[in-house]
């Protein structure tokens, strides 16, 4: 059994003083040529003119709220709360859909009933440089994350299921989710698809903390019993002997 075509896609924004990136998101996810989607967008108490720019586009914003909250994946996770679509993605401040078709091209293809996460290839930038990023097999999970989630569109079949454990991760909880359903409902519950789907700054702090990073992903291999987890963890080891850190 396939799922419906055109099924509602909530795009979620979390911002915290972005007011050089915000309106560039903004634009990217509200010039989308798709015809259901809901826009949110989460800000965490910005100071800096964030504010005033998300109110510039208010009329065309499904929810949109500004507050403290305690992070990335705590203002994401009020994201899931309040959205009504059937698929999330998460484009946060910062990150740019590929081109106005993307969520067009997504959601023109027909979805197995079972399939719980469609992901695609990214585009990471650095200053001006800028390289495609292929989502990889997602067995490829038992090692690494298979793909960035600015690329992911996640089902809301249980909202309890897909919320982020922001106060266990802070850098890595988008990898714990997409290693929980992978390992609850087996391959058939993700779904990849052959084109970029986003931007996004290379610059970021998953990028610039990658030795935190790993060490949460450590983590959750252990927490799933991936024996690859001893692996890793010497290798770890190792490297504080080695730098002292």
């Amino acid at each position: 059994m396939k799922t419906n075509k055109h099924p509602k896609v909530s795009v979620i924004t979390v911002s915290f003083n972005a007011v050089k990136e915000i309106e560039k998101t903004i634009l990217s996810v509200l010039n989308q040529t798709y015809d259901n989607i809901e826009y949110i967008i989460i800000d965490g108490g910005s100071t800096d003119g964030t504010v005033d720019i998300i109110r510039k586009y208010a009329d065309r914003i499904a929810y949109w709220v500004s507050e403290p909250d305690g992070g990335i994946y705590f203002g994401m996770n009020k994201g899931i709360k309040v959205a009504t679509g059937e698929w999330i993605n998460f484009m946060n401040a910062g990150d740019l859909f590929y081109s106005k078709y993307v969520v067009e091209k997504v959601f023109t293809n027909e979805y197995l009933q079972q399939t719980k996460v469609i992901y695609g290839d990214v585009y990471k930038v650095i200053g001006s440089k800028s390289r495609l990023i292929k989502g990889m097999p997602i067995r490829c999970i038992r090692k690494t994350m298979p793909c960035c989630h600015q690329s992911e569109f996640v089902k809301t079949y249980n909202k309890t299921e897909i919320m982020f454990r922001a106060d266990k991760y802070k850098l890595a909880a988008d990898y714990d989710v997409l290693y929980r359903i992978y390992f609850k409902y087996g391959e058939d519950s993700i779904s990849i698809v052959n084109c970029a789907i986003a931007i996004f700054d290379g610059q970021g702090v998953s990028t610039t903390k990658k030795r935190l990073v790993f060490r949460e992903d450590i983590d959750i291999r252990k927490e799933h019993k991936n024996f690859r987890w001893y692996w890793d963890r010497f290798k770890d080891s190792v490297k504080k002997i080695l730098y002292k850190d």
